[in-house]
């Protein structure tokens, strides 16, 4: 969010230092000991000695440390890009140090709730509510760090105390997904990656609002001209580090073997850190966090370190302002009369302080719809990220897209669309007179966040429809036949229901949860004996049923249960061994292009349907290596295939004529859906948060008394904290059995707040912009061609400006 900072902060500290400097003017304006020359549209400083008037010849600059006088304007600005003239040094430590914290924040964020999910494995409602619950911390500590800040630590201080504490949090979650350390303890495991969830939500929030005000603190009066610069490069960075990091540790995660190698046979929580490495996930983030604490504390000597005001906290003022004017309201006293309730508060506190307050409740009045916005925003990361993981992510040659680098089409998309907004978009509705007042936009943008669930939602009913899984009191039996060069007819007996299975056709038989008496019997060899078995289905299992012979060629039938969990995620296949050999063997499946075995198995006895337990395996072709454990001159080395993001498979090894034979069959489909049907959600509810977010922060700033500006703006900021709430009530009461109605309900639930921010905005009176004292002064000093020295010593010094 902070690089939609970028025009209102811009506004913020020229607005709040007074300076808003007019354009076109050539006259040198006197200032306390500096002149400013005014031309063409540019602003210069000079430091020169006052002439007979009282004004500053133009000619030394201010800059003699870096280089002296630069002859030439056009040479003057080619050496100040080159040479950063002008800019304190200390800012491109502050520069660098948010880079790498952003980098560490996003990156980590990326993939908590898969981390959430399949690592510490809690479901996917629970997941959503812890990973909102972490963002509500982090929005709702950054009051916290500004009030130490302002009232005992100052912003130095409070940034490297809290920084430390941050970086604790990170090194404590990647301790928490390494198994080693924790001995496969599951409570462990969850209370310390908690613990550093907790120290990382208090770090970056306390920070938040220290940074940037900090970076801007090292400018001289003489070079406030270039902090919108800073704050350009300043949030440049924070989305630099948000999609690089964004891109990077789901490859980090996904793609990087640890503690033990890929694919961990029978590793059934995934904790053997094989496929999934967390750990080094999560680290690179630390090793990120701690590079940035040491960036910052490089720049040390080089800070202008300001003093904390001390004295009464502005926020521990607004709401002593609010509870005396209650509680003087309920006794009847005060000088409330038939004015406003808030001027109860007086005589404790000023008319004017309680005429501030008023203000900015109305303000804080208007923001009451406006949380459900950032309740549908923030569901990129959990919602929308575990949608992801349902689709498929197959981009061909160029490999595949984890459902976790998704999100970083939303700092793509802003980085594009502010521009397309700014110079295109809103011209043109303004020349329509069509959105015109920032309201209306706000309005605009909750509606589009709102289609973009809409389309989330029938997204999710095509996803849910790709699953092919039985329902509630159903059951799917899938027959195999693995004898060569027969077919088989299989039915129910004492029942009118059969179909014939020829080898190696896989034939699905939809029925009810229940017993079933089965019988095999051959369609074109006689030469094999009918059987009958009974199989067990359980409701909504997925069972596999070999149909095989034995050395006495008698049919033999048996059923292997379907329990291969949750479903698997796109970058995934699900893979188990079926044996029906008949001796003991050991089978390899591993990628042909790459070192080392990806899955094992050994079948220890010679029962026929000896199986292994489900495992993930990365998506790619595959080879097998297949072995007798009594002969073992008796193998086979051939290709598999490929094994696709989402599928079940079952290998099944089996040996007709004395020679190893494997199968593989699909238990459920991979996923169908295209992972790129998730691009025009994103479209939209960026465009939505373009419209939304940077209007509503010029909006909280243009609408505060200039002693109020930091209470709205916490304002603004406790909206995304409590549109969390939202997200983690609604997860965690599990009232919405359904993600595509819950999708629907969100849209639903963010137009009717739209309606509702709609009315309030038409009855809303919005403040009127004051004028700037420094603009006034400047045009009246302008306007004359000479000014007397009784004038001169009646306009304002540096120090008033």
């Amino acid at each position: 969010h902070g690089f939609l900072c970028t025009v209102t902060i811009n506004r913020i500290y020229r607005d709040s230092r007074g300076i808003r400097w007019s354009r076109g003017v050539s006259k040198t304006v006197e200032t306390g000991g500096m002149a400013m020359g005014k031309k063409d549209g540019y602003d210069e400083l000079f430091d020169g000695e006052p002439n007979a008037k009282g004004q500053k010849a133009a000619g030394e600059s201010l800059f003699p440390e870096y280089g002296g006088k630069v002859s030439g304007k056009a040479w003057g600005r080619v050496w100040q890009f080159f040479t950063c003239q002008g800019y304190p040094y200390s800012i491109f430590f502050i520069v660098g140090n948010e880079f790498c914290e952003r980098f560490s924040y996003y990156g980590m964020r990326a993939i908590l709730v898969l981390y959430l999910t399949y690592y510490l494995g809690f479901n996917e409602d629970t997941s959503t509510a812890l990973y909102h619950t972490f963002i509500v911390l982090c929005y709702a500590t950054p009051l916290l760090g500004a009030i130490i800040a302002d009232s005992c630590l100052g912003k130095f201080k409070t940034i490297i105390i809290l920084s430390i504490v941050y970086a604790i949090g990170n090194i404590t979650l990647s301790l928490s997904a390494m198994p080693p350390v924790l001995n496969d303890n599951d409570t462990a495991y969850k209370i310390m990656a908690f613990g550093g969830l907790a120290l990382i939500a208090l770090g970056t929030g306390g920070i938040k609002p220290c940074v940037a005000a900090f970076g801007g603190d090292q400018f001289k009066d003489h070079q406030r001209g270039l902090l919108s610069k800073f704050f350009s490069i300043f949030y440049f960075s924070i989305n630099a580090g948000s999609l690089i990091s964004t891109l990077l540790t789901p490859v980090l995660r996904g793609d990087v073997s640890c503690f033990g190698g890929e694919g961990c046979a029978g590793d059934e929580d995934g904790k053997c850190g094989g496929r999934d490495c967390y750990a080094l996930a999560f680290g690179i983030p630390a090793i990120l966090m701690i590079i940035s604490l040491f960036i910052f504390l490089v720049g040390s000597r080089l800070y202008v370190k300001n003093k904390p005001p001390g004295g009464n906290n502005i926020f521990f003022m607004f709401f002593g302002c609010l509870w005396t004017a209650m509680k003087n309201k309920i006794a009847g006293r005060g000088s409330g009369g038939n004015r406003k309730f808030i001027h109860y508060a007086c005589p404790e506190y000023t008319e004017a302080f309680a005429n501030d307050v008023w203000a900015v409740l109305r303000v804080l009045v208007i923001f009451l719809p406006l949380p459900v916005f950032w309740s549908l925003f923030d569901q990129q990361g959990s919602r929308w990220t575990l949608q992801a993981t349902r689709m498929n992510g197959d981009i061909g040659a160029l490999g595949h897209i984890k459902p976790d680098q998704v999100q970083a089409l939303n700092p793509i998309l802003i980085l594009v669309f502010i521009p397309i907004f700014e110079f295109g978009i809103y011209p043109l509705l303004s020349k329509l007179r069509l959105l015109r007042k920032p309201l209306q936009r706000m309005v605009c943008g909750m509606l589009l966040a709102g289609i973009a669930f809409l389309l989330a939602g029938f997204i999710q009913l095509r996803v849910e429809a790709s699953f092919d899984f039985p329902e509630s009191g159903e059951a799917r039996a899938t027959f195999t036949n693995v004898i060569p060069n027969s077919t088989l007819t299989v039915g129910v007996v004492n029942g009118s229901h059969n179909f014939t299975v020829a080898y190696e056709q896989n034939v699905v038989w939809v029925t009810s949860a229940a017993n079933h008496t089965l019988f095999v019997r051959p369609t074109n060899n006689s030469r094999f004996t009918m059987t009958t078995g009974f199989v067990h289905l359980d409701s909504k299992e997925m069972a596999r049923v070999i149909l095989a012979s034995d050395d006495s060629n008698n049919l033999v039938m048996f059923a292997v249960p379907g329990d291969f969990g949750s479903v698997p995620t796109s970058e995934n296949a699900t893979v188990r061994s079926i044996s029906v050999v008949g001796e003991m063997i050991d089978v390899e499946l591993f990628k042909p292009e790459s070192c080392g075995e990806e899955f094992h198995y050994y079948a220890s006895d010679q029962e026929f349907g000896n199986h292994t337990p489900f495992a993930n395996l990365s998506v790619a072709k595959y080879s097998y290596t297949v072995q007798s454990s009594i002969n073992h001159k008796d193998y086979k080395t051939n290709s598999l295939g490929t094994l696709r993001g989402g599928g079940v498979y079952s290998v099944i090894f089996s040996k007709p004529n004395k020679t190893f034979h494997v199968t593989l069959a699909e238990d459920a489909p991979p996923d169908s859906v295209s992972i790129f049907m998730q691009a025009p959600m994103y479209i939209l509810i960026t465009a939505g948060e373009v419209m939304f977010s940077i209007t509503g922060l010029e909006f909280a700033y243009s609408q505060a008394p200039a002693s109020m500006k930091s209470i709205c703006q916490a304002g603004w900021l406790l909206t995304v904290c409590f549109g969390n709430i939202i997200d983690v009530t609604v997860a965690q009461s599990q009232i919405i059995k359904n993600q595509a109605i819950e999708f629907f309900f969100f849209a639903a639930l963010i137009g009717l707040m739209a309606v509702i921010f709609a009315i309030m905005a038409v009855f809303y009176k919005p403040v009127e912009k004051q004028k700037d004292l420094y603009e006034e002064e400047t045009v009246a000093l302008v306007s004359k061609e000479t000014d007397s020295e009784e004038e001169l010593a009646t306009y304002p010094d540096s120090s008033d400006l």
